[in-house]
């Protein structure tokens, strides 16, 4: 039987520092999704509040100033969560209290414990999850089509490389590189975002669907594009060595690479190695396609003054991909899932175990050495 039941979605937050709009088409397309309102708490950097105000006007809803009121607004059925991540753990977990569905951004918390905290809530509540960006893009599907058609054999290896061709590289002085990488657990910062973290996401989470359990991880990051990283002490590309419970290995490259790099976006592609063969996939199909290297290099084009890192923005492509768009497949799971009372394919108990192995590299990067999971975060630290 088909269900036209229609859920109601709570936005809370416009961060810059989430997918927030991202998702809106996907919302507004589809005939069982009404969006309900804007929500925020007043203790926000002073860019959001007229942001969230300025969404909530164009989407013909409410602004409310309370994350913890709007959650109680009649008609609420889901919360989609796009704070930045240092307060996405408490909200998933009010909103799982109040008996609400969650639409996550990524990541559910910052460490491990705020990720705990939201699977125990989840669970104790008995709601749906969902994290739409790692298992519905073009390049993870045909990735999982390639592992289950059994045409490679058994799996026994992974690379993938996934690169944003954003912001604008320059050569980085010695005394402005900080002597140090900055360890996990500072994820904000106004000018830049972590790349391993948030780029190499992506990569990891294509990993975590092909493999079982992953039992260590090494890492490597502290090589910088930009000198806004360098200042910092934090990677803005970085690698991964991963390997699972049965001795199968998966790494990554990830990052941001600087306009002028590539003529699509950045490169999505992955490297599928088996007992019986190996294929190569691109993300951004088709694979056969050309570029001018005059035209990249000399394109009269540079990144907003007011994005200067493309959080917002993309560059201009030299190709159209053919793919459905992720956000519309994932939300389908999503309904799909309520209205079935089943589990969407990435809830937020892969989120968690998603993020332990984030954290497991940056350890290892600090560290310079390979660091075994389970995490014990105090005992790395």
């Amino acid at each position: 039987m088909i269900s036209d039941h229609e859920y109601g979605v709570l936005l809370v937050s416009f961060s810059r520092h989430s997918h927030q709009q991202s998702f809106i088409q996907a919302f507004k397309d589809h005939p069982r999704i009404r969006i309900i309102g804007v929500a925020d708490d007043p203790d926000i950097d002073p860019y959001l509040k007229p942001l969230n105000q300025a969404w909530a006007k164009k989407l013909g809803v409410p602004y409310i100033e309370s994350i913890e009121e709007a959650i109680k607004q009649e008609g609420v059925d889901i919360v989609s969560v796009g704070h930045e991540i240092e307060r996405r753990s408490r909200i998933a977990v009010m909103a799982a209290r109040a008996g609400k569905h969650l639409w996550i951004d990524k990541f559910i918390g910052a460490n491990l414990a705020e990720c705990d905290a939201v699977v125990e809530a989840v669970n104790q509540a008995g709601v749906k999850s969902i994290l739409p960006s790692y298992v519905y893009n073009s390049l993870v599907r045909q990735c999982h089509q390639a592992v289950a058609s059994g045409s490679l054999g058994e799996l026994i290896g992974i690379h993938v490389d996934i690169m944003f061709n954003k912001g604008l590289p320059a050569p980085i002085p010695d005394e402005i590189r900080k002597a140090f990488f900055l360890p996990p657990g500072r994820w904000k910062f106004p000018d830049i975002k972590r790349e391993l973290l948030t780029v190499g996401a992506y990569a990891v989470g294509l990993i975590l669907g092909c493999f079982d359990r992953i039992t260590e991880v090494y890492g490597q990051g502290d090589a910088c594009f930009f000198q806004e990283h360098a200042k910092h002490g934090a990677e803005d590309f970085g690698t991964l060595t991963l390997v699972d419970e049965n001795g199968r290995i998966g790494t990554i490259s990830a990052g941001r690479i600087g306009v002028g790099t590539h003529g699509a976006g950045g490169p999505q592609q992955a490297f599928l190695f088996g007992t019986g063969g190996t294929v190569f996939i691109d993300g951004t199909r088709p694979r056969f396609d050309a570029h001018s290297r005059s035209s990249i290099l000399e394109a009269s084009y540079e990144p907003p003054h007011d994005d200067p890192m493309q959080w917002a923005s993309s560059t201009p492509s030299q190709v159209i991909g053919i793919f459905d768009d992720p956000m519309t497949l994932a939300l389908e799971d999503f309904i799909r899932a309520l209205d079935e009372d089943d589990a969407p394919q990435f809830t937020v108990h892969h989120a968690r175990d998603h993020l332990e192995i984030l954290l497991a590299g940056y350890h290892a990067i600090v560290q310079n050495k390979p660091v075994p999971l389970p995490l014990d975060e105090e005992a790395v630290s």
